[in-house]
C-alpha cells in the first residue's frame, strides 16, 4: 500500500519538483539545453527526478518505521489499549487544537492573510472531500455491492472520502525540500498545509462523524435525507446541522485561530511586544506533542483496534480492498488533477509554471493517503462515533494496508 503510495506521488510530483529543485539557468545553461541529445541537457531534471524518488521513498520508510516502532510498543503491553485510547481523547481534545490554534496564528503573521492562504486552500479541501465523498457513496459503495445503511458501507465511504493531509504530506514536504537553494520552500509548505487544514478539519470531524454515527440527530442534519434528521422545519435542521459541525474541538480551536490572527489580539501573542509571549510559548510546546501523539495514536490502533464480525451477506474483503485502492489511488487522483488543469484551461486557476508551489501541494492532497488512519483515529477519539453501531467493543474502521 505505501508502496504504490510512493509510486503515484512520483508520477504526479516529480514534473514540479524538478521545477522547483532544479538549479536557476544560466545564459549558458539555456545554450547547453538547446543542444538536443547531450547529456548536460538532461542532467538537472535527472538529478531532481532521482532526489524526489529518495525524497519519497524517505518519507515512507519513516511512516513504515514510525507505525511499526508504535505497534510493536502495543504488542509487547509496553502500551495498553486502555491508554491508546485514553492518549486519543486527549490528542482529539487537546494536543490538536493547540497544534491548529498555533500553527495558523503563526503563519498569518509570517505570511499575512493572503487569497491564497485564506480562499483557495480551505476551498480547495472542501471540493477535494466533497468530489470523494460523492463518488464514495454514489459509485464505490454500489459498485462493490454492498449494503448501503451497512457498516461497511460507512466504511468504505469515510475511507474513500477522506485522506491525511497533514501527517504524511509534512514528513514528504521535510525531506525534500529541507535542504533546498529556497530556504522559503518549506515554511509556505508548510503554511498551506495549515490553511488547507481549515477546509479540512471541520468537514472530517463533522461530516466524518456523520457517515459513522448515523445515528446522532445532528449529526443526521448534514448528510442523511430530511426526514432522517429531527428537525421539523428547513431552519431547525440547518441550526441542528451547525452544531454538529462545531461541536468537535479541533473545529472550535482552527476557527478560532483564525479569528486571533486576523484581530489585533494576534500582536498580544506573537510579535517582538506580545505581553502574551509566555501563553502561546506553553501552548505551542503543547501543540509539539500532537504528531509523536497522534503517531502512537494510529500505530497503536493497528494491533490494540479489533475489526469486528463481517456483517452478513457483506462482500468478501479483498474485493473492498480492490475497489478501495482503485478508488484512492486512481480516480481520485485524475479527477483531481483533472479538475486543476481544467480550472487552468479556463484561466479560473494559475498555470502551473506560474504557482509551482501551489501545483505541488495540491496534487500531494489529490493522493488521499492514510485514510484508514484518519478513520481509525476518529472512531477512538469522538464521543459521537462511540455510539455508533460496531463502534462499541472497541472497532475501528477496517481498511487495506
Amino acid at each position: 500500500m505505501r508502496a504504490l503510495q510512493c509510486v503515484v506521488l512520483l508520477a504526479l510530483l516529480a514534473p514540479l519538483a524538478d521545477a522547483l529543485l532544479a538549479p536557476r539557468r544560466t545564459n549558458a545553461a539555456r545554450v547547453v539545453r538547446n543542444r538536443r541529445g547531450t547529456a548536460l541537457a538532461a542532467a538537472p531534471v535527472a538529478g531532481a527526478s532521482s532526489k524526489v524518488f529518495a525524497a519519497a521513498t524517505g518519507a515512507v520508510s519513516r511512516l513504515v518505521v514510525t507505525t511499526a516502532l508504535g505497534a510493536a510498543t502495543v504488542k509487547a503491553n509496553i502500551v495498553t489499549p486502555e491508554q491508546i485510547n485514553g492518549l486519543a481523547k486527549v490528542v482529539y481534545n487537546f494536543f490538536l487544537p493547540c497544534f491548529l490554534f498555533t500553527t495558523l496564528i503563526r503563519t498569518v503573521a509570517t505570511y499575512g492573510l493572503s487569497p491564497e492562504l485564506l480562499l483557495l486552500m480551505p476551498f480547495a479541501a472542501v471540493a477535494q472531500i466533497g468530489i470523494a465523498f460523492l463518488v464514495s457513496r454514489f459509485l464505490l459503495v454500489p459498485l462493490v455491492g454492498v449494503k448501503p445503511q451497512s457498516a461497511a458501507a460507512r466504511e468504505l465511504t469515510l475511507s474513500g472520502s477522506f485522506g491525511n493531509p497533514g501527517v504524511l504530506p509534512l514528513l514528504f514536504f521535510d525531506a525534500l525540500f529541507a535542504g533546498a537553494r529556497d530556504a522559503s520552500l518549506l515554511p509556505r509548505l508548510v503554511a498551506l498545509t495549515s490553511f488547507y487544514l481549515i477546509g479540512f478539519t471541520p468537514a472530517f470531524w463533522a461530516l466524518g462523524n456523520a457517515i459513522l454515527a448515523d445515528d446522532d440527530p445532528d449529526a443526521a442534519c448534514l448528510v442523511v435525507s430530511p426526514d432522517e434528521c429531527e428537525a421539523p422545519t428547513r431552519l431547525g435542521r440547518a441550526k441542528k446541522a451547525l452544531t454538529a459541525l462545531l461541536k468537535p474541538p479541533p473545529v472550535r480551536a482552527a476557527l478560532g485561530g483564525l479569528a486571533v490572527a486576523a484581530s489585533p489580539l494576534r500582536d498580544a501573542l506573537v510579535g517582538p511586544n506580545a505581553r502574551l509571549e509566555t501563553v502561546f510559548a506553553a501552548l505551542t510546546r503543547f501543540s509539539g506533542a500532537y504528531l509523536p501523539s497522534a503517531s502512537l495514536v494510529l500505530a497503536g490502533s493497528l494491533i490494540a483496534g479489533g475489526g469486528g464480525d463481517e456483517d452478513e451477506g457483506d462482500t468478501p474483503c479483498l474485493r473492498r480492498i480492490v475497489a478501495l485502492c482503485l478508488h484512492r489511488f486512481c480516480l481520485l487522483p485524475a479527477l483531481g488533477a483533472g479538475a486543476l488543469f481544467g480550472l487552468a484551461s479556463l484561466g479560473l486557476f494559475p498555470a502551473p509554471r506560474a504557482s509551482p508551489l501551489c501545483w505541488f501541494f495540491l496534487l500531494t492532497q489529490c493522493v488521499p493517503v492514510c485514510g484508514d488512519h484518519a478513520a481509525t483515529a476518529m472512531t477512538r477519539a469522538s464521543p459521537q462515533v462511540r455510539h455508533a453501531p460496531g463502534a462499541e467493543h472497541g472497532r475501528h474502521v477496517p481498511a487495506p494496508r
